[in-house]
């Protein structure tokens, strides 16, 4: 992360604690885009790529002054998760065959657990939430751990965020072994002496500037959602407004993050291109203005 974020924390003016409350194009200014801040500040530029998840643009579609009708259309079409992921870590993959690694078939390794519809958790998960898991004891060395990634998502999400949101040291500890601790006891080999470690879970659901969700999904009924994501990865040229993250990354990276980088370097080519005549070398002798927002 550190590598990937050198250049930016080098070359570009990195604003911290600064909230972006509108973008807008103009006609009449020193720069065609402004970019207005909580703090009532206005700066201009030649370009902005608005970065935000598609969660916060839903909230504040209004945020982008003169937003196109096709991108509105779009942003309101496409879902967006409330996918969370719990980390458990324990003193010893208890799940696994104590045999010896040599007497192990890698192959043989518990690598994911799903529970359908649980009924023996009726205190703490009264609507039988699903729950998914995946061991990280899996991995081939130097990455193997003795933790498991519980995935939740939906109202489960949403219950689990909600309650840990004031919660803090042991009382979140105590709560998240409560609810998980139906589901990992019921695999081979748990005895208490198993206790876990240590709790990380997310709270994507909890925060604003995420949009209160996870990322972008595409639920029964779309109907042109290719389309929807290539309006919002076109974004609005002609208004030097640009828009990139996960929800506009190539069709096999949408919802990661690896997509929502490749998403922000087509954007920057894009910009660039666009400084450059229709035909002859390329010249980066002149310098843009432009602001990233998210």
């Amino acid at each position: 992360m550190a590598r990937i974020a050198a250049a930016s924390l080098e070359k570009a003016n990195v604003q911290l604690n600064t909230v972006m409350v509108s973008v807008e194009a103009q006609t009449d200014g020193p720069l065609p885009v402004s970019v207005t801040t909580s703090d009532g500040k206005k700066q201009c530029f030649d370009e902005v790529v608005v970065t935000t998840p598609l969660g916060w643009l839903k909230q504040h579609q209004d945020s982008i002054h003169q937003l196109h009708p096709r991108i509105a259309s779009a942003i309101n079409s496409i879902s967006f998760g409330r996918l969370e992921k719990v980390l458990i870590e324990f003193p010893v993959a208890f799940w696994e065959s104590d045999a010896p690694d040599s007497e192990n078939d890698p192959r043989d390794r518990i690598s994911f657990m799903h529970w359908l519809s649980p009924l023996y958790a009726s205190q703490t998960n009264p609507q039988r939430w699903r729950l998914e898991c995946v061991s990280f004891h899996a991995f081939e060395e130097p990455y193997r751990r003795n933790i498991l990634l519980f995935y939740t998502s939906g109202d489960c999400s949403t219950h689990i965020t909600t309650s840990i949101r004031e919660l803090q040291g042991n009382a979140r500890d105590q709560w998240l072994q409560a609810f998980f601790e139906p589901y990992y006891s019921r695999l081979p080999g748990y005895t208490k002496t198993c206790a876990p470690l240590r709790f990380l879970a997310t709270e994507w659901c909890n925060d604003e500037f995420a949009g209160n969700g996870s990322y972008s999904n595409f639920q029964v009924g779309m109907t042109d959602a290719a389309h929807d994501v290539e309006a919002i990865r076109h974004g609005m040229p002609e208004q030097h407004i640009y828009f990139a993250g996960e929800h506009t990354a190539p069709f096999d990276g949408l919802g990661t993050v690896a997509g929502a980088y490749n998403s922000g370097e087509k954007i920057a080519r894009r910009i660039i291109a666009s400084t450059q005549p229709p035909k002859g070398p390329t010249d980066h002798s002149s310098s843009k203005c432009t602001a990233v927002v998210g």
